[in-house]
């Protein structure tokens, strides 16, 4: 079952998927559970030199967000410009905010879904994919570069590939989860 055997992969040869087959986990990207159907989600496909180019713009423009006399700080810009080159494709997910704080939570949970259903996708297509959040979110830098509005939140980066040979296999045991049963009788 995709679901049980889909993993995080963080070890990607560079070898380049098709852009058909990017299309296709997009087309089903959407396809994710939408209270309202508001469809919220939206993406950035960066591939090729853009992946550099995006690294360098974010980090330039880091210089100045972040307190520089930090040595946290170097070391995030330093990362930074090097981020998107950790696969050959990367998929940034970000939601348009309504304004409306339950919505707002409803449209975040269906933009989730999306990028849960571009991974399973992605597995299907025998492509590898890791989901990543953090501060780079959150930066001024960051929206500034894709051109996001006041109203949009980004959701992640999803980086996708093919496996490296080197891939190690994932074989955590996921535990039973805990449940609740309430009102039912065996």
């Amino acid at each position: 079952m995709a679901l049980r055997e889909r993993r995080s992969i963080s070890a990607l040869d560079s070898s380049v998927p098709p852009r058909a087959a990017i299309q296709r986990l997009l087309d089903v990207a959407v396809w994710a559970p939408n209270h309202h159907l508001t469809e919220p989600w939206r993406f950035h496909v960066i591939a090729g030199d853009s992946r550099k180019s995006m690294g360098e713009a974010i980090a330039n423009r880091l210089c100045n967000e972040l307190d520089m006399a930090d040595p946290a700080c170097a070391g995030e810009i330093k990362g930074t410009r090097t981020k998107f080159m950790r696969a050959p494709v990367v998929i940034v997910v970000s939601h348009v905010r309504s304004g409306d704080p339950i919505a707002d939570l409803e449209d975040y949970a269906a933009c989730s879904c999306a990028v849960q259903n571009l991974m399973v996708a992605a597995h299907a297509e025998g492509l590898a994919t890791k989901w990543r959040t953090g501060a780079i979110c959150e930066y001024a830098a960051t929206r500034e570069v894709l051109k996001l509005g006041s109203n949009d939140r980004l959701v992640g980066f999803v980086y996708i590939g093919y496996p490296a040979p080197s891939a190690p296999p994932d074989e955590r045991a996921r535990a039973a989860p805990e449940v609740a049963w309430l009102g039912w009788d065996d």
